[in-house]
């Protein structure tokens, strides 16, 4: 059993923000660790990484966190506590050591106060000393302890060490300052340059976080911390424009919104990039992008040739239903029961067995999911692909009548084969008009059914209502997605 609470300083009366915000923060700050680690301390940072990872799938899903804080209530009821550290002699540095990366940081902080007061003016014993109290929650031990090795040894490691402790305290000013000291001793460090970046993370201050991270990229682009760390900005910057987002949903402003999400999306899309060599990374930001995508759909274009895929799919049973002109009852029969099957095959049983993606959205990269943001049901299924044709047909009936109308109102108003000729041009434009700009406009560019706001699109998406579906753009990270296609 993991205690994800203890090992990450999270508290389980925390809601979902706030442990999600944590999470990604304690990530940041172990990430930042990669460079300047020891051998000892580097593979306690990859295991820690996968912790966290394994932590945030947990912690912030509902369900799931509800399940591990019982099981995590009555592990800790019936389990042995700890042997404490042995009470004789005091332990050396690589036993101290040893300690912690076993993830005893109250024994280790028993035992290097122990050292220290032996031993005052050895830095490493303070050191370690500070370390292991920090580990331990102590904030305010590990400062101390922490300047106490600067006294006896002014290390530029100390430094940095000294402001990541002082940021833990939010004591953000005494942090960057002693960062900016670790620095000046040693400017081509890369490492104490990530660590500051981590603190103007924790302030929100994403410009200078920037400056440092494209300071150190310019340098060296494949840099594969700041390139996580970079990602974690922008990723950052993306989520904190949510509230902006609900604001402009409050009041009904969607054009603005849609304009907002997507320069979101953008964001995301541009952390993705950095994060490329990161899965950890690309999973948490999938994630966090997941409520984007849903929200922003797919773009008009590509729906458009997923239903122009679809109808080659189904091209069998059309061409069987037209023999003799349609009129062979036995052919038209058989030919629709064909269609019902290739239609129930490929967007039913598909869909279901490979995570929302029947062959044509697999082919065009997209997904369907449930309005939960979970995989969609075979009710959910079936319901689409009934509902479906039916859209469709009204989507595509409204335009093709408003065309009409105006091509006809134009005719009738006038006399004489010019002017004739006249009625039909400005009937033909404005029929164009109506039917494509001011209809049609908002599905190449708005093309999620919350946030279309005209009466064409209501059609156009009603599966989707009926049905809580949504049509997203799909990456090979999604936690929702496949790795391999099932045909059966």
């Amino acid at each position: 059993m993991i205690d994800y609470y203890q090992i990450l300083n999270l508290h389980s009366d925390w809601d979902v923000d706030k442990l999600r915000k944590s999470i990604r923060e304690t990530y940041s700050q172990t990430k930042v660790r990669v460079n300047a680690a020891t051998d000892e301390k580097l593979k306690e940072i990859e295991q820690l990484l996968k912790l966290i990872v394994a932590a945030k799938k947990i912690l912030t899903d509902p369900d799931a966190k509800a399940k591990y804080d019982q099981e995590l209530l009555e592990w800790k009821k019936n389990a042995t506590p700890e042997q404490k550290a042995a009470a004789a002699g005091i332990l050396s540095l690589k036993q101290i050591w040893e300690l912690i990366d076993a993830g005893r940081y109250k024994d280790a902080a028993k035992a290097a106060k122990r050292l220290t007061g032996e031993y005052p003016q050895d830095d490493k014993a303070w050191e370690a000393y500070a370390y292991a109290s920090f580990r331990a929650s102590d904030i305010g031990t590990a400062i101390d302890a922490a300047q106490q090795a600067i006294n006896c040894n002014p290390k530029a490691e100390y430094y940095a060490d000294a402001g990541q402790y002082l940021a833990a305290a939010e004591r953000w000013n005494e942090a960057s300052a002693k960062l900016s000291q670790a620095i000046e001793k040693e400017p081509d460090c890369v490492g104490y340059k990530l660590t500051l970046t981590d603190i103007y993370i924790k302030q929100q201050a994403w410009s200078d976080a920037e400056a440092i991270l494209e300071g150190i990229l310019s340098q060296d682009r494949n840099n594969q911390t700041a390139c996580s760390c970079m990602a974690v900005v922008i990723g950052a910057k993306a989520e904190a424009k949510f509230p902006e987002y609900d604001a402009l949903i409050g009041e009904n402003k969607k054009r603005q919104a849609r304009k907002l999400l997507k320069g979101i999306q953008q964001l995301f899309e541009q952390a993705d990039k950095y994060a490329e060599k990161d899965p950890e990374l690309r999973e948490m930001l999938n994630s966090e992008s997941f409520l984007v995508r849903r929200v922003m759909g797919v773009n008009f274009y590509r729906r458009i040739l997923g239903l122009i895929i679809d109808i080659i799919l189904v091209l069998p049973a059309i061409l069987l239903m037209s023999i003799d002109g349609g009129n062979n009852p036995v052919a038209s029969f058989f030919g629709f029961i064909l269609m019902l099957g290739i239609i129930g095959y490929s967007w039913v049983w598909l869909a279901y067995k490979n995570s929302g993606q029947d062959l044509t959205k697999r082919l065009l990269g997209m997904q369907i999911v449930s309005d939960s943001d979970s995989l969609p049901s075979v009710g959910q299924l079936t319901g689409r692909a009934v509902a479906k044709p039916i859209a469709i047909a009204l989507g595509g009936l409204f335009p093709v009548l408003a065309l009409s109308f105006t091509l006809f109102s134009g005719l009738a108003q006038t006399d004489g084969e010019a002017a004739n000729l006249i009625g039909l041009i400005i009937g033909f434009i404005i029929g164009v008009y109506i039917a494509f700009f001011r209809l049609c406009f908002d599905l190449f560019f708005v093309t999620s059914k919350d946030l279309l706001p005209n009466f064409f699109g209501l059609f156009l998406f009603m599966h989707e209502h009926l049905t809580k579906t949504t049509v997203i753009n799909s990456t090979r990270d999604d936690s929702l997605n496949f790795s391999e296609y099932h045909w059966y």
